[in-house]
């Protein structure tokens, strides 16, 4: 019987891409995420018979917020900031780090949907970061399938190695 073990949030990244792009430029995960949510919900609906309550159920409804501390020359986040205020459809990839499909293959389990950002939110606390919140409405029900991960989209934020030399 294969190990169960829980699932760390740290494991679990979004990327995104305005869809009018999908031709000119690879999806990429806003820096410093702290925080994503996805919530499905469904309505039921109850008739009352004779013979007891009878359930209807409508289609599911989708929706991801996500929690990013802002940085600066961050072109995600500037793209999908000119995709909120243009309206525009997006794309949103679902990956899970630790679910390579096979080893070396840089194809993890993912979710895609297609959506609308709906909020977009902005804290400047005087002691903290800037902090940004943000909504999509999803379309459907989004799809189960194999997403490539690069290197660069997986470590959005990170130095590269300095050596103890004087630096050119």
């Amino acid at each position: 019987m294969a190990q169960i073990t829980p699932v760390r949030g740290v494991n679990r990244i979004l990327l995104m891409r305005p869809f009018s792009l999908r031709h000119q430029v690879t999806a990429g995960r806003m820096a410093f995420q702290t925080n994503h949510e996805k919530s499905i919900t469904r309505d039921a609906e109850s008739t009352i018979t004779k013979d007891g309550n009878i359930h209807s159920l409508s289609e599911v409804v989708v929706e991801y917020s996500l929690t990013t501390l802002m940085a600066h020359n961050d072109e995600v986040r500037a793209k999908m900031y000119e995709g909120f205020l243009n309206g525009e459809l997006i794309e949103l990839w679902d990956i899970d780090k630790t679910e390579e499909v096979t080893p070396g293959s840089n194809q993890f389990l993912a979710t895609y949907f297609q959506g609308y950002i709906t909020e977009w939110s902005e804290t400047a606390g005087a002691e903290d970061s800037v902090e940004i919140s943000l909504s999509i409405a999803v379309n459907g029900s989004g799809v189960r399938g194999n997403a490539t991960l690069t290197e660069d989209q997986a470590t959005v934020v990170q130095y590269e190695f300095a050596d103890t030399i004087v630096a050119v």
